[in-house]
């Protein structure tokens, strides 16, 4: 399920390899440093505590900065912050340095105390911060964000103006991450406190410390602009002068626009995928997102595993990623998507190095066979499932090639599918009940394994389809406790857990999502992370 409703399909990515479009940083002279990329909605805030929509992760990505930057989708570099930070005291503390003389937009010191602001603020059951969860490894935020705890006790501190000291309740190697993603920036309470609720509301009811400045935005705005921040630490290396984003929710609108030199950066979308594969500007990435079945265990007939992996064989994931779906997504391994963890030993994917071939394979066959087992031990000659989904495109094509491909092998099973908005969707999926089968997915929001496999731990309120296996939970536990401060152990639990649960065919995995573009190829040193989307801060204009 995707994570508070956060993620769009198809609009970014939450956290993957990234890509860098190739460039030496060094602008042509007598070229206008300016360049027009699509928005695909429109976006809610610029409040960075309170959104949770992809386009304004984009567009406050790069118009603010937090203690670090992602590089792309799996490297942090430095942000406001002068060095990566090694942990100590059992590597539960961090004390970042900032650099000197860092100022808002508006010409306020950003200090220290600007983030113990705005995480408090974030932690605050008071504020309903759909993102608050993120904040959990820090020392005392489980209890504040259960009203039990007065927000002044989470373990972070402004040590001095450039000191910021950070305490978490155990070791948690994706803490990096987090620390590079938008709810963890800074804030001037200045600022915030000023306008209150309109906060973030307009481009003017807000201030920024990143490469950009947002120029005319309101919620109601189709356009609008990012023009190069005077007051930004490294504004030296800021080459657009400006930067317009214009909403396109159409996508033949966008290609059409891009075609004519309106758009430089545009999101294709299906069929487009495949017939603007050989342009020169094409480019795909990965996601970070995985499509999956979640069975619900709380209906008689999806607790048996014969049935289950009945339908699982029944689909051709490469006819569905080529022939169905034509966007660049690609065949899944398992329940993690490719380029989120490597073995550190090997250097091997995870998603490869951890596969149950069974769990992925089309072999119809095998599948009557395990179909035939199945309902003996049910004691019935036919099934009617019930599959739910979410309104979108691409998932209302998935299903049915789901629906259509048990039909044809599977004698007396009938999938009826229940297209439902996605917010009814996620609730159903939540609530365990009225379903048999739910389709739906999950895009990280940072490059680690643990994004992926909370999801089948038991009672985990994404846990779409009730899965509870205790050895899975065992490892599981173990990867986030004793063996969290180890980098192969932690890998290895998390090897093991994939592999009980693939062959539990506890989920089946459908595709690995790609996000396909088309980039103006004279707009070099455009970045993307799977979590924040397109970054511009290198960007820059060749003739």
């Amino acid at each position: 399920m995707q994570k508070t409703l956060k993620r769009v399909i198809g609009a970014s990515v939450v956290v993957v390899s990234g890509i860098v479009l190739a460039g030496c940083g060094k602008t042509s002279s007598g070229v206008q440093q300016t360049a027009t990329i699509m928005e695909q909605a429109d976006i809610s805030s610029l409040d960075s505590t309170m959104i949770t929509d992809v386009g304004a992760l984009e567009t406050v990505n790069n118009s603010e900065e937090g203690l670090y930057r992602m590089k792309n989708s799996t490297t942090v570099t430095p942000g406001i912050a002068k060095a990566i930070v090694k942990p100590t005291n059992g590597q539960t503390v961090y004390t970042f340095k900032l650099r000197k003389n860092l100022k808002w937009s508006n010409g306020d010191a950003l200090t220290a105390n600007d983030f113990v602001y705005s995480w408090r603020r974030a932690v605050n059951p008071t504020s309903k911060v759909a993102d608050a969860y993120m904040f959990l490894p820090i020392k005392n935020a489980k209890q504040i964000e259960n009203g039990k705890m007065s927000v002044n006790k989470l373990g972070i501190q402004a040590v001095n103006k450039t000191t910021f000291k950070v305490t978490l309740s155990e070791p948690t190697p994706y803490f990096k991450y987090l620390v590079a993603s938008v709810p963890f920036l800074p804030q001037d309470q200045k600022v915030v406190e000023k306008y209150g609720s309109g906060y973030g509301t307009s481009s003017q009811k807000a201030v920024y410390d990143g490469p950009f400045t947002v120029q005319n935005w309101s919620t109601s705005s189709v356009t609008w602009t990012l023009k190069k921040n005077p007051n930004y630490w490294d504004k030296q290396n800021v080459k657009l002068k400006t930067v317009k984003f214009q909403v396109a929710k159409s996508p033949e609108t966008a290609l059409s626009l891009y075609q004519s030199g309106k758009l430089d950066n545009i999101v294709l979308a299906g069929q487009q995928a495949a017939q603007e594969k050989n342009n020169k500007g094409y480019l795909s990435y990965a996601s970070g997102e995985t499509d999956y079945l979640a069975y619900n265990y709380r209906s008689k007939a999806m607790r048996n595993e014969n049935i289950r992996k009945a339908i699982s064989l029944t689909i051709n994931r490469k006819s569905l990623t080529q022939d169905v779906l034509k966007n660049g997504s690609k065949v899944p391994y398992g329940l993690a998507p490719e380029d989120i963890s490597k073995n550190p030993a090997t250097g091997k994917d995870f998603a490869k190095d951890s596969s149950v071939k069974q769990s992925v394979a089309y072999n119809p066959t095998l599948a009557k066979k395990y179909w035939a087992k199945g309902l003996k031990q049910l004691g019935v000659k036919k099934l009617d499932l019930k599959l739910v989904c979410y309104d979108v495109d691409a998932f209302k094509n998935s299903a049915e090639y789901v629906q259509a491909q048990a039909k044809k092998y599977l004698s007396g099973c009938n999938i009826n599918i229940d297209v439902q908005p996605k917010v009814q969707a996620i609730t159903t999926m939540q609530k365990k009940r009225g379903y048999d089968i739910g389709f739906t997915n999950w895009i990280a929001s940072y490059p680690d394994l643990n994004e992926f496999f909370q999801l089948l731990n038991t009672n985990n309120v994404n846990n779409a389809g009730n899965y509870s296996n205790k050895q899975y939970d065992s490892v599981y536990e173990r990867a986030n406790g004793t063996d969290a401060t180890s980098l192969q152990k932690r890998y290895d639990d998390f090897k093991k857990a994939n592999q009980i649960a693939m062959k539990d065919q506890a989920i089946a995995a459908l595709n690995q999502g790609q996000i396909a573009r088309l980039n103006r190829p004279n707009l070099k040193g455009v970045s993307y992370a799977a979590a924040q989307g397109i970054s511009l801060k290198n960007a820059y204009r060749t003739k």
